[in-house]
């Protein structure tokens, strides 16, 4: 690795320090009265109890240990500008309902920024960018 691209990583490091340190599961944050975790930087992320009520009444409960929130959407340049992926059988799923894609659930699926924005619309705070580049 060459000085840019340490200096690129570093940079892609600090634009995700607002991510948090470890995601949970929907089934977790059922439990909480005030759900929010603990990001990277050490600030608190709140997570809307009626975004929770509303993805608990699309995903069967018996997925709601395997729904990890928030749901990452991972920009990278391995789409292209436009594009991001979102990983996870379960949240692939949710994202598919909840924007009406024909689109079949699968470990990933590619959104577009029209899609991008529907979904922070719907999932302001249970949603968070993420940044990723291969060197």
């Amino acid at each position: 690795m060459d000085a840019v691209d340490g200096v690129f990583k570093k940079l892609v490091q600090t634009m995700n320090r607002s991510l948090p340190e470890r995601r949970r599961s929907l089934e977790e944050f059922m439990r909480e009265s005030e759900p929010s975790l603990k990001s990277r930087n050490g600030s608190i992320i709140s997570i809307d109890k009626k975004e929770l009520e509303m993805i608990a009444a699309i995903v069967p409960k018996y997925q709601w240990n395997r729904l990890m929130l928030p749901i990452i959407i991972e920009m990278t340049p391995d789409f292209g500008a436009n594009a991001a992926r979102i990983r996870g059988e379960v949240e692939c799923s949710l994202v598919i309902k909840l924007l009406e894609l024909k689109k079949s659930a699968d470990k990933f699926i590619v959104l577009y920024m029209h899609e991008i924005k529907g979904l922070r619309r719907m999932l302001p705070t249970a949603t968070q960018y993420g940044f990723y580049v291969s060197l």
